[in-house]
């Protein structure tokens, strides 16, 4: 089979993709909503940088077979440090290159067509010289595709981010059998402390553009009230930066109006005491950040609101949730599958190349980022 690989190097451009990327990610079984076309465009528009030291242009590759059918997207981005001059280094990475809004990225490929995809985009980034070295990210090193990948460009693999998916049942308390013993003591506890002081839970979804306009800034002050709560485990506050709450606003706006976007509320009477924002994808629920007020953490309130949305999508027929990335207690004792996403460097064989990469990697660990040396190693205005 013969494919075709372009090169994307306009938003424009990218946008009249939506269409054929959307049917794309189901054909994917898509689990996670950082790869909708709205999360990136969203993203490219609110941290895309275009400075002297750090500039950063599209290079999304499309892959098509012969027919001009969609096989693959690869959303990547190209970024210059400094933006010209002799000592530029110039390095491929994902889109969505925060450190926290946008949990994993990853190819976008049909899962029909791995090694031809893999063999198309091999080809094509070889044969571009623009790059010193690509950051490949969230790939599942035991895939037709990853092995494919390495058997044609030589990867160094990197770290891992770890998945958490529930299968869930047709039900909540056959769901809840299946659970291990002591979430489900956890889960009684729960409902029956608030029982017992005569309260009752119940839970609001937020599902249209105003609601959930509404509903973010319940789950903003609910981030903060939970980040500043120092007698239990830290969590910081990822949304203390204006620019992180703008980002979530514009594409929780736009994801609206394809009825993805959600927030949960947990409300005891009417006061908000728990909150999580969520993404409705069509086989699955993915639970993102949440929030609540440590007054009311005797009752685990952020457990219920959790055992709460999962009834919810049971409740409208989905077959899975995703607790969101990261190997922590709170994610692990549901009893996820764990998928393994891995992180993988390809470094171009040439001697500039690979001083380069040496030169940042030094700077970005060591160096104080001051003076001349910082100037050449700036950190992105996110960072």
């Amino acid at each position: 089979m013969v494919l075709r690989v372009s090169t994307v190097e306009t938003s424009e451009e990218l946008a009249t993709l939506a269409g054929e990327w959307i049917d794309l990610l189901e054909r994917a079984q898509n689990d996670l909503p950082f790869l909708l076309p709205e999360w990136l465009v969203c993203w490219w528009e609110a941290f895309r940088q275009d400075g002297l030291l750090i500039r950063d242009s599209l290079r999304v590759n499309v892959v098509r077979d012969s027919a001009g059918a969609l096989l693959a997207i690869v959303p990547l981005m190209l970024t210059d440090r400094p933006a010209s001059g002799p000592l530029r280094s110039r390095a491929l990475d994902f889109m969505g290159a925060d450190r926290h809004l946008t949990e994993l990225r990853t190819p976008i490929v049909d899962p029909s067509y791995q090694a031809e995809v893999a063999r198309a985009l091999a080809s094509h980034l070889l044969a571009d010289r623009t790059w010193d070295w690509i950051t490949w990210q969230g790939l599942d090193r035991e895939s037709v595709f990853a092995r494919e990948l390495e058997s044609l460009m030589p990867l160094r693999w990197g770290t891992t981010e770890t998945g958490n998916v529930l299968t869930l049942a047709p039900s909540w308390d056959e769901f809840k059998r299946g659970l291990k013993r002591n979430i489900k003591e956890s889960l009684r506890r729960c409902y029956n402390s608030l029982d017992r002081d005569g309260l009752a839970a119940r839970l609001v979804v937020a599902e249209t553009a105003q609601d959930i306009e509404q509903g973010l800034q319940t789950f903003y002050r609910l981030h903060t009230m939970r980040a500043d709560h120092t007698e239990a485990v830290s969590h910081p506050d990822r949304f203390a930066r204006a620019a992180a709450r703008g980002f979530l606003d514009l594409v929780c706006a736009r994801l609206a109006e394809r009825r993805i976007a959600r927030v949960f509320t947990l409300m005891v009477g009417d006061v908000p005491v728990a909150s999580r924002v969520g993404f409705v994808l069509p086989q699955c629920l993915y639970l993102y950040y949440s929030g609540f007020d440590p007054a009311w953490g005797t009752y685990s309130v952020a457990t219920t609101t959790v055992a709460e949305a999962i009834k919810y999508a049971i409740g409208i027929g989905l077959p899975r949730v995703h607790l969101s990335m990261g190997a922590d207690v709170s994610k692990s004792r549901w009893g996820p599958q764990t998928p393994v996403h891995h992180q993988a460097l390809c470094v171009r064989p040439r001697f500039s190349s690979r001083a380069a990469l040496k030169v940042y990697s030094w700077a970005r660990e060591h160096a104080p980022l001051e003076g001349a040396l910082g100037r050449l190693i700036p950190k992105r205005r996110f960072d």
